[in-house]
């Protein structure tokens, strides 16, 4: 019972908050290139990707859940947020979200790229240097930290409107890549040309969380967050699941309203940026020396040979990873198109439709169901190497220090 409440918590979390990035498949997908791109193992890259998703595992939701959950869940609720207080607070700076209207100059969104960096750096440098944790921990820090910064990179170019820019008309132009596609510039190579933020002949603007109903740049306005650009309004009473297309039609890719190609041609060239930006963000780390021996240390871990056990936790973690993203509709929106779709109902072995992905009745007997499967009693075990080691370590907390508190940013 225990077990079964603490997943219900979980999925009812993944569904409620409206803080989450890129949709799950997306953030995953950015995180592999990365680990293709610097030569990880594939058990270390998988690690990466749980420590990717930890951002939204750990998302800043307990207000809805306690207002959802009764009796003994209750009970596990609190439990649950008395382990992972810490993380839940910092997890709300890991998304780009201009909390509370803070967010209102170039100049501080440079400031919290700078201050990301600079404590991924340290704290991925501490690890190569702990005397206090065996090998094993340490690896799996060093990747979930790395996979837990990654994210929030990954998500201001899902949150803000920066492809809204015209960067053509900029002496810092539009990368054309391989597969025929473009992007635009990162933050950084944008600002090693065009210098000084504050100087940059546009100003730079981020989804508003909480939203505020009749704001155009509202959290729910500025998602890039799946291929389809539609979101429930939250900041609307009934909370309408909608196309957002209209409010992403600049820039050099317009969405337009009717129009599904443009409106994935629009998400994708949010997504192709994150992922240039990803790995621009693993070399920018990878300067500091010991951040670099601690990647160095983890990268080429293989626990299928020397870890069996931790193997299989890993196996499950992905696998419900997957299936809390997608019955909460966030692996690649409400109704996935494509394989994507196919993926999903094949893990929850049902098809999930908005409407009934938003009943409580439902979600409960997708997770009795999950909870009777054969990988998943080794899922979402909080005394786990991937769940705990948060308890343990505070790892979101150590990785936000300095840039905010009870969902403020520090720099205000």
């Amino acid at each position: 019972m225990f077990r079964k409440a603490v997943v219900l918590f979980m999925l009812l979390a993944v569904i409620a908050s409206p803080a989450s990035g890129f949709d799950t498949f997306w953030h995953s997908e950015a995180t592999r290139k990365v680990g293709d791109s610097f030569g990880f193992s594939e058990d270390a890259r998988k690690i990466m990707q749980l420590g990717n998703f930890s951002p939204d595992f750990f998302g800043p939701v307990s207000d809805f859940a306690a207002n959802n959950l009764q009796g003994k869940a209750m009970e596990s609720l609190n439990q649950f947020l008395a382990k992972n207080g810490q993380d839940r607070d910092a997890a709300i700076f890991f998304h780009f979200d201009n909390l509370n209207g803070e967010l209102d100059s170039n100049a501080k969104f440079d400031s919290l790229f700078n201050r990301l960096l600079a404590n991924t750096q340290s704290v991925l440098g501490s690890y190569i240097k702990q005397t206090n944790a065996d090998e094993r921990t340490r690896k799996t820090m060093t990747l979930i930290v790395l996979g837990a910064s990654l994210h929030a990179v990954q998500d201001f170019y899902s949150h803000s409107d920066w492809i809204h820019n015209d960067f053509n008309s900029t002496a810092v132009k539009l990368v054309h890549l391989s597969s025929g596609d473009y992007r635009a510039p990162t933050w950084f190579e944008f600002r090693d040309q065009a210098g000084d933020p504050g100087k940059w002949p546009f100003h730079v603007k981020t989804g508003i969380y909480p939203p505020i109903a009749g704001a155009l740049n509202s959290h729910t306005h500025m998602n890039h967050d799946n291929s389809r650009l539609i979101y429930k309004e939250y900041e609307t009473q009934g909370q309408p699941l909608l196309s957002q297309a209209k409010y992403h039609d600049a820039g050099p890719a317009p969405a337009h309203e009717q129009d599904a190609a443009s409106a994935l041609a629009h998400q994708q060239m949010a997504y192709n940026t994150a992922v240039a930006a990803s790995i621009e963000w693993v070399k920018k780390v990878e300067e500091n020396s010991d951040a670099r021996a601690a990647i160095e240390f983890a990268k080429g871990w293989q626990l299928k040979l020397k870890d069996p056990k931790l193997a299989r936790e890993l196996e499950a973690g992905q696998i419900t990873q997957m299936a809390l993203s997608c019955a909460a509709g966030k692996w690649d929106g409400e109704d996935p198109p494509g394989e994507r779709g196919v993926l999903c109902k094949t893990i929850l072995d049902q098809t999930i439709s908005p409407s009934s992905a938003s009943s409580a009745a439902k979600i409960q007997s997708i997770i009795v169901g999950l909870a009777a499967g054969a990988a998943f009693p080794y899922a979402l075990k909080y005394t786990g190497k991937f769940w705990e080691i948060h308890r343990q370590y505070h790892l979101l907390d150590h990785l936000a220090a300095g840039i905010g508190s009870a969902r403020h940013y520090s720099q205000n």
